[in-house]
């Protein structure tokens, strides 16, 4: 991993995302400089804005909705962040959220298509694990449009998870990042 520019730190939140950063060859007053990553993210249909932070949210469209719901990094079959939000609100049984406790739900499969948990059998449906791995791989694309010669994969990466994940929800989170492009990325357990 000699080729890392970044040490980037993900909170992977049960309310929201984030995605900060230092430069390993940028320090002032011989500590790294810490930026955070404005996320491009839909906020609304054709409607592309950076924002702070990932809303952890999830919005499943329909297929005449999802022409008007493109990012630069080409077609996705759902919506994460602000415009899930938005649209969830006005289609409650196509939207996801709290993907995060559903994934250290001990009484569930947490790798089975079970949310949107009230959704009718016609709506597909997207395991806590799926939904675990699009709000990573959107951070990963969102990181490449501004980095598109520093690939995420090859940074030193952190995904913090609580201190209350079972082994489990942790083995889980690793499968979501390698999957969403980031084999290497390392687990540290937030302070309870």
């Amino acid at each position: 991993m000699n080729e890392a520019q970044y040490v980037v730190g993900i909170d992977l939140g049960t309310s929201n995302c984030a995605l900060a950063y230092a430069e390993l060859s940028e320090q002032s007053e011989g500590r790294p400089v810490i930026h955070q990553l404005d996320i491009l993210q839909l906020v609304a249909p054709q409607d592309p804005q950076e924002r702070a932070l990932l809303p952890s949210a999830m919005y499943l469209p329909a297929e005449h909705e999802q022409a008007n719901l493109q990012l630069p990094w080409g077609e996705t079959k759902e919506v994460v962040g602000e415009a899930a939000r938005k649209l969830g609100g006005k289609t409650p049984i196509r939207f996801i959220e709290s993907a995060k406790s559903w994934l250290c739900h001990g009484g569930v499969n947490r790798t089975h298509s079970i949310l949107p948990w009230h959704a009718p059998d016609e709506v597909a449906k997207r395991s806590p694990v799926e939904v675990s791995t699009a709000y990573l791989a959107h951070l990963v694309q969102a990181w490449a449009v501004q980095f598109p010669d520093a690939p995420l994969e090859k940074q030193v990466v952190v995904v913090t998870v609580p201190a209350s994940f079972d082994e489990v929800a942790r083995k889980l989170t690793v499968e979501a990042a390698a999957k969403a492009g980031l084999p290497h990325s390392t687990l540290i357990e937030e302070p309870l």
